[in-house]
């Protein structure tokens, strides 16, 4: 008897609720997943860790738990805002996983930090604030635009791993070509007999993949060069 009374009134918190209501959150839900779509589309662009379906989503079950927070807090004159403030925990949860650190170089940092944005504006959808998610989508895409052209990447310093068989006439060589007065980390391994030497160097300038193929056609000792991308 005691359940079918708590399913009875169940019911009637939902009293009044009309589809019209159910409808606008449901518009507020599928523009967020679009803004978010939107976003995922520049970071797909430049294959990074989360895309075009992570950030749909994120926009998009954002301005659900909004929505959800919303009407708990209507009708059953409850803190919804609770189930609203878990979001920016989730988040970072999700946040964390994509952020990963590897020779000295921190990896997907911009796009954990776009993610976090992104849940924001699912959220301020999921209020019914259309104009200030929708400014928030655009300047995100516009800065990340920006940031990526030659001019903004021109003045970017990247750190360089470099691996050669050890000489110390090919490190002064690599000094001089890179511009470099040190190395950030140096490590000795042996291989066949032989010293393998793995460092990470930043260049006083970004050098495109031709030059760095000259360099490393120009040296037998040189193994490889690898740039190490924080973004």
């Amino acid at each position: 008897m005691n359940y079918l009374l708590a399913f009875e009134g169940g019911f009637e918190l939902f009293k009044g609720f009309s589809w019209q209501n159910e409808l606008i959150y449901l518009f507020r839900i599928v523009i967020a997943g679009l803004l978010g779509l939107i976003i995922g589309i520049e970071r797909s662009h430049r294959q990074k860790e989360a895309g075009m379906g992570t950030h749909f989503t994120v926009g998009l079950a954002s301005a659900l738990f909004t929505v959800i927070s919303i009407k708990i807090g209507e009708i059953a004159d409850g803190d919804g805002a609770r189930i609203a403030a878990q979001v920016v925990t989730g988040i970072g949860f999700l946040g964390a996983g994509i952020i990963f650190f590897r020779r000295e170089s921190l990896h997907g940092l911009t796009t954990a930090a776009i993610i976090w944005a992104t849940s924001a504006i699912g959220m301020a959808c999921g209020a019914g604030l259309y104009i200030v998610a929708s400014c928030g989508t655009l300047l995100i895409v516009v800065i990340q635009i920006i940031l990526h052209t030659p001019r903004f990447k021109r003045h970017g310093q990247r750190l360089l791993l470099v691996r050669f068989y050890h000489s110390n006439e090919l490190q002064k060589t690599l000094q001089i070509y890179f511009g470099i007065t040190q190395f950030h980390r140096y490590k000795i391994t042996r291989a066949d007999e032989r010293l393998i030497v793995e460092a990470v160097i930043r260049p006083n300038q970004n050098y495109n993949a031709e030059k760095i193929n000259n360099f490393i056609e120009g040296n037998d000792a040189m193994i490889s060069i690898e740039r190490l991308e924080d973004l």
